[in-house]
């Protein structure tokens, strides 16, 4: 019983000592610099219903998903990423949705703490039910989120994006919020 408690405590430690021992430095570190960086999220999606046929209102329905990205820091204020994001197939999606692009992130801070807009292109698949086969098409991807850095190469982040697609999946779109981490290498 006690031993989701002992690990807790030791993640917290882990976690504070690394931060802790950077406070203690008189310099404080580059958390703008360039350079590759990794990091994943979980998203809550809400799915608009308008892309389902015979609904009526249109609703807003929440779905859990996932997201990947890897990245590259190019200069203190824009970052360059590609995205593959996936939200868990449903009632109304028969296999789920997924997505892959590029994004550019584009930073208003420097320090520790980081606000950023997003604005990217995305490859999507997405299947509709009565569908016979997934619509696949282009989706466009804008949004906001802060990154806040526990030491100089991990972050924490959240980000609230809107994805809208074109073409044959033009009535499919949604709202994610997510909570993640990124590693700066």
């Amino acid at each position: 019983m006690a031993r989701p408690w002992i690990l807790i405590i030791a993640l917290l430690v882990c976690l504070a000592v690394p931060v802790a021992a950077q406070e203690e430095s008189e310099e404080e570190p580059d958390y703008a610099r360039s350079g590759p960086y990794v990091g994943g999220t979980f998203n809550i999606g809400l799915v608009s219903s308008k892309a389902f046929p015979g609904t009526s209102p249109i609703s807003w329905e929440p779905y859990p998903g996932i997201d990947a990205r890897l990245g590259w820091r190019e200069s203190e204020r824009f970052a360059l990423e590609i995205e593959f994001e996936w939200l868990a197939s449903t009632d109304g999606i028969a296999y789920g949705s997924w997505a892959i692009g590029v994004n550019g992130k584009f930073y208003f801070a420097e320090e520790r703490i980081q606000p950023y807009m997003v604005l990217g292109a995305n490859g999507m698949w997405a299947k509709v039910p009565g569908a016979a086969d997934s619509d696949v098409d282009w989706a466009f991807r804008n949004g906001i989120g802060l990154d806040y850095y526990l030491t100089e190469n991990w972050a924490i982040n959240g980000e609230t994006s809107f994805v809208w697609g074109v073409g044959e999946i033009w009535k499919y779109y949604y709202l994610t919020f997510g909570v993640g981490a990124i590693y700066r290498f």
